[in-house]
């Protein structure tokens, strides 16, 4: 019987082990890998963040959320969720798409457009949508009109009746294909129209596009395009005349701008409270490298630029990045930062406290404190997701090797017993 009792407490020792593991997986934290060109679409207090392409692959269809409706601080991470689950099977590894909020209740995000290699190769393609209430993907059923042919590096926006604008974008064929022409869809009653296009607007690509609700125009800013007068040539789009685009009176106007900065592509844009429009990053002419400037402010109301002069924490992206205002914040999300080395892909959320014109504040904390002064220091490097495979990995070597080890002493508690059950016999035999 000591025998046995011994062999139930290794057991008892095996399990609790076995559960102290699992415990170890499920509360690890979910870290996403460094990417870029990805989309960001924040609806209610969650950004969700879908796709782009990794130093693993070009193409992905990664799914995950940050909730923002509570404060967190960097330095212990980020409270991301992974959603992979929900988009492994049914949305296609893409990159350079672009999503836009609509549907009946507004909580509803479609995917248009991006590279999504061989499955598409750039042609039209079912438009799909995700429902953030009931947490599914779906195809959108189409009531009236053709989808466009599938581009890049286009920028959507919703106006305030649920409908999409999308305009621009290339198909990367050689030689490389712009467009000007303006495709809208109507989220609610699933319908798409093409606007007749403007002959004299630039066909361009990699430039931002920001609706103002008040007015109902779409502004758009910079970007790279190609000019057919007096000759063809293709280049970085002038900042100091914008092109709008009226979405009630279904026309465009260029609207020349007070104290421009320089020209650039792949670079974001978020509108404050007080109408202001806030450009961060870009890449000069090659796409390379970085713009002279990260951060400046155009007041929407005058068209004057505002320039900062502060500097700009050195591992900020430049391109393929995500800019999301949330409340006075903005959050800038993974993209490529310039090195000497070359560009290289960043894991970072990096958060800016918004200030008057042009000024801000790098911060740690998404709820900075009206009181204290805002923090000024980079943000906390949190683990790599490399380290965080590596635990995984550690973690299910870990779990194996405890069920291995439980199977084999199984079997060896039963060998002993039956052995010993025998050898009892045999005693009792000879007594």
């Amino acid at each position: 019987m000591k025998l046995f009792n011994k062999l139930i407490r290794i057991l008892e020792i095996i399990f609790y082990l076995i559960s102290f593991q699992i415990n170890v997986i499920n509360c690890q934290q979910y870290v996403p890998m460094k990417r870029a060109f990805h989309t960001a679409t924040l609806v209610e207090k969650k950004i969700y963040f879908l796709g782009g392409f990794t130093e693993l692959s070009i193409y992905t269809n990664d799914f995950f959320t940050l909730d923002v409706s509570k404060s967190f601080n960097q330095s212990e991470g980020c409270p991301f969720e992974d959603l992979n689950h929900l988009s492994a099977s049914v949305v296609p590894e893409h990159n350079r798409a672009t999503t836009s909020v609509g549907g009946l209740s507004n909580d509803t995000f479609f995917l248009f457009g991006g590279d999504m290699g061989s499955q598409s190769k750039y042609a039209s393609e079912i438009l799909q949508s995700f429902n953030t209430s009931k947490q599914v993907w779906q195809y959108v059923t189409i009531n009236s009109g053709e989808e466009p042919l599938r581009r890049t590096s286009m920028n959507a926006v919703t106006d305030n009746n649920g409908k999409v604008y999308l305009y621009g974008g290339v198909k990367e064929l050689v030689p490389i294909q712009y467009f000007n022409s303006m495709d809208t869809f109507d989220t609610v009653n699933k319908i798409w129209f093409s606007i007749d296009f403007d002959i004299t607007l630039t066909p361009r690509d990699g430039y931002t596009a920001t609706y103002i609700p008040e007015s109902g125009v779409i502004i758009y800013i910079g970007g790279f395009g190609r000019h057919f007068y007096p000759y063809i040539t293709s280049g970085l789009l002038d900042m100091g005349n914008i092109d709008i685009y009226d979405t009630v009176r279904n026309n465009w106007r260029n609207q020349p701008t007070k104290n421009p900065p320089k020209s650039r592509v792949f670079h974001t844009a978020v509108l404050t409270n007080d109408k202001r429009i806030i450009i961060f990053g870009g890449a000069d002419n090659t796409t390379k490298h970085p713009a002279e400037t990260y951060y400046e402010v155009l007041d929407v109301n005058t068209y004057q630029w505002y320039h900062s002069n502060k500097d700009i924490y050195i591992r900020a992206p430049y391109k393929g990045h995500t800019a999301t205002l949330v409340d006075d914040h903005m959050l800038i999300a993974f993209g490529f930062v310039y090195t000497k080395e070359g560009n290289v892909l960043s894991d970072e959320i990096l958060i800016y406290k918004i200030g008057n014109y042009a000024d801000f504040d790098q911060v740690e904390n998404l709820s900075q404190s009206p009181s204290g002064p805002p923090a000024t220091e980079p943000p906390a490097m949190k683990p790599s997701p490399q380290d965080t495979k590596h635990i995984k990995l550690v973690t299910i070597i870990a779990i194996i090797s405890s069920i291995l080890g439980f199977i084999i002493i199984i079997i060896a508690a039963f060998i002993i017993y039956k052995r010993y059950k025998k050898h009892a016999k045999s005693i009792l035999f000879i007594e």
